[in-house]
């Protein structure tokens, strides 16, 4: 508990700075918008990268595999039947049920999940199980949620989702992981300054979710009873009823690790994935409700984050 309460406050420390850069201009939306870019097609993929590369394979990390994998699925499954609930509840119409849907199926797993459990557990273990649901919940977004939205609005994104599923992040998975299998070991020379680039990506982050933050308007956020309704379902109930299923399964005698466990369910609890509100954006959308819908979780996860971390583990 200690451990990921100190790691939130470093992470929400750095958030801070990247809010505090935003107010006094040192970063504008276009800045912000080539944040996400080195993120995605240079850091985060030389992190992964060098965390499989750098890796032994062994026994735990193979039993471990599928089952995080399917985790990610039965997740997203969860939360899209919640969503529906909610989304009825809520009254919505079409449009902003598509958003609901969509941002509560899909979580932030890259920005703040991979800093979050890589600072956990620094061995590169948890990074591994992060990256490998982050593979299944990304295979969702980008051809079950493209979906969601196109419907929802009068342009067409589904014929762009290969291209998406097919980007660096995945490369450098499916590399990294030819190396670690075939125990392919870089020279100090490259792999030292590799590792350095790939865990920039924790600070780069932080920051670009700070200057994320920065653009809210308080008032609107704390009247948004959609945002409070959608945090509540991904935030807390469905990762606690992961978090059941998965010991569930390991009391039938089913082989998973706690520290797989953990990433499985703390990656299954994060805020709302920043990506929708600009693809909300480019389809026309409600934006400004894909934004609230980020914030107000980005700030609960603060303390819903230790919470349930703390629930698993009592048990």
């Amino acid at each position: 508990m200690q451990i990921i309460i100190e790691q939130i406050l470093v992470l929400a420390l750095i958030a801070i700075i990247g809010l505090i850069a935003f107010k006094l201009k040192a970063i504008t939306k276009e800045h912000n918008a080539g944040l996400v870019k080195v993120i995605l097609k240079i850091t985060l993929p030389i992190l992964i990268f060098t965390t499989f590369a750098n890796t032994n394979l062994d026994k735990e990390i193979i039993q471990n595999f599928p089952i995080v994998f399917v985790s990610a699925f039965i997740s997203v499954i969860l939360l899209y039947f919640l969503s529906n609930i909610s989304a009825k509840i809520l009254k919505l119409d079409k449009e902003n049920k598509a958003l609901h849907n969509t941002h509560t199926m899909f979580g932030n797993t890259i920005f703040l999940g991979f800093p979050l459990l890589d600072a956990l557990f620094p061995g590169g273990e948890g990074l591994i199980y992060a990256t490998i649901f982050q593979l299944a919940h990304d295979s969702l977004m980008w051809t079950w949620g493209i979906v969601i939205m196109s419907k929802a609005s009068n342009k067409n994104l589904e014929k762009n989702n290969k291209k998406h599923l097919l980007n660096p992040i995945s490369l450098a998975f499916a590399v990294g992981l030819i190396f670690m299998i075939f125990k392919i070991k870089l020279p100090n020379l490259i792999l030292k300054p590799l590792l350095g680039v790939g865990h920039t990506t924790i600070y780069i982050s932080m920051i670009y979710v700070g200057a994320v933050l920065a653009q809210a308007k308080l008032k609107p956020l704390i009247q948004n009873l959609r945002s409070y309704i959608l945090s509540f379902n991904k935030l807390i109930f469905a990762p606690l009823v992961l978090a059941l299923i998965l010991f569930l399964v390991k009391s039938l005698g089913l082989n998973i690790s706690d520290t797989a466990l953990i990433c499985a369910v703390l990656q299954s609890a994060m805020p709302c994935m920043i990506i929708i509100s600009v693809l909300a954006e480019d389809l026309g959308l409600n934006a400004k409700q894909a934004v609230e819908n980020i914030l107000v979780s980005s700030v609960l996860s603060i303390f819903t984050l230790p919470f349930i971390y703390w629930v698993i583990s009592i048990f």
